[in-house]
């Protein structure tokens, strides 16, 4: 009703300033970044195992958002936090990006080894359709079929996580972590070997596992706070190999870290692999302004918010199967503005809503003939109707009925560790 009530000329540049300001911009701009990192507070799979802490993550996205951290920063951070400062417990939460994703956790398996690829070859895909996005999972039992990434840049591009393990970082005083340890990890191994057996149990055996395990559940100290993390350990690297048709047990020539050929110089060299910061050297690349995928893969997914279909409208394959740029051109420049602009993202939120393109009526006097020539509106003519997401309408109607509570939990992670234990 203000804005309706606002005659002065630039009541829109001031709501537009007002949106972007507010503490909720980072709340509703999260959720794409969460959805595209596959954020979940279970692991899914057979066991679901519940992830309690996530929210810790979630609230660095919201908060970076807010602060406008340059794009750059909030990427690197993610990919190698725990690398940039390992003692730092803020950025041990921002390398929870790792974390997320289907976890298979099949304790019976006793080929360790293949359950381990599985993590790896989750973390590898995600780089490749959330920052280039490439659909480089396709290269991983042969060359690329539709796009020129070789198989052996898809193991080049694994082995920058060949020694990353996983690492929940405990929210307890020192005193009290080494005693809790002690008794927390013999019976959740203890469960594993238990839950590995209900896999060929049937009738009353399994009848009586599954009380077995009930019980030893019963007897876990309860869960402290604590941050989903990752953290290198050199000794455990897992020494990558071509993978002859994808096969763990199959291995071809062993590799190191290197981007994929197709984006860098073809006398590029491997990395040594076991290079001490590999992810801190990956993310350095994934962030040059030289690199010509990511800056157009973000711009293309803010695009993608506020029009409901990128100028690429598939937002996770810009290769061959992908979908062309409607507005090449427009798309390019866009990138160039926000590297230039220092990777930041509410500049270049207020640029598009205040465009011309993005201020249109639904409503054309050539919209038959327009209709006929350009049914999918690929050419921008009029404003697209927009689907609500589901939060957006459960928040209207809570709005309307004067039930939606505005106050914000506390965003600042920092605030979220005790000073016991950041000391």
């Amino acid at each position: 009703m203000a804005f309706l009530a606002d005659t002065s000329a630039d009541a829109y540049e001031r709501v537009i300033d007002r949106l972007l300001a507010s503490p909720h911009y980072g709340e509703h701009f999260a959720r794409d970044w969460l959805d595209v990192v596959r954020f979940a507070e279970a692991e899914g799979f057979e066991y679901d195992r519940s992830l309690p802490d996530a929210w810790r993550f979630r609230d660095y996205v919201v908060d970076s958002l807010n602060r406008d951290k340059p794009f750059n920063q909030f990427l690197t951070e993610q990919i190698a936090g725990d690398e940039i400062a390992p003692d730092d417990l803020e950025l041990a939460t921002t390398a929870g990006f790792h974390r997320f994703g289907a976890v298979r956790r099949n304790a019976g398996n006793q080929n360790v080894a293949v359950s381990r690829n599985e993590v790896l070859i989750e973390r590898t895909d995600i780089v490749g359709s959330a920052i280039l996005g490439l659909t480089v999972g396709c290269a991983r039992c042969h060359d690329h079929k539709i796009d020129p990434i070789l198989q052996k840049d898809y193991y080049r591009l694994q082995a920058y996580f060949s020694a990353t393990q996983e690492h929940s970082v405990l929210l307890l005083p020192p005193a009290e972590r080494a005693p809790f340890e002690a008794k927390w990890k013999p019976l959740n191994t203890q469960l594993d070997e238990l839950r590995g057996m209900l896999e060929n149990l049937q009738g009353a055996d399994r009848q009586r596992v599954t009380r077995e395990i009930r019980d030893l559940e019963a007897t876990l100290p309860p869960a402290p706070p604590s941050i989903l993390s990752i953290r290198n350990e050199p000794a455990k690297r897992t020494p990558i190999h071509v993978l002859k048709r994808g096969d763990w047990d199959n291995k071809g020539e062993p590799v190191a870290p290197r981007p994929p050929t197709v984006l860098v110089s073809d006398d590029l060299p491997e990395l040594p692999a076991d290079t001490a910061a590999p992810r801190t050297a990956l993310a350095r690349w994934l962030t040059t302004p030289a690199q010509p995928l990511t800056a157009r893969v973000a711009v293309n997914r803010i695009w993608q918010h506020h029009s409901g279909t990128g100028l690429v409208k598939t937002p996770n394959d810009f290769g061959q199967n992908g979908d062309r740029p409607s507005h090449p051109e427009l798309l390019d420049w866009l990138a160039r503005e926000f590297v230039a602009g220092g990777w930041k993202a509410k500049p270049l939120h207020r640029l598009i809503v205040l465009s011309n393109t993005y201020r249109q009526s639904s409503h054309s006097p050539r919209a038959a003939a327009a209709t006929r020539l350009d049914p999918e509106n690929r050419l921008l003519w009029h404003v697209r109707a927009r689907r609500l997401a589901a939060e957006e309408v459960r928040d209207a109607m809570l709005a309307i009925s004067g039930q939606l509570k505005k106050a914000l939990g506390d965003r600042d992670i920092r605030m979220a560790i005790p000073d016991v234990v950041r000391e």
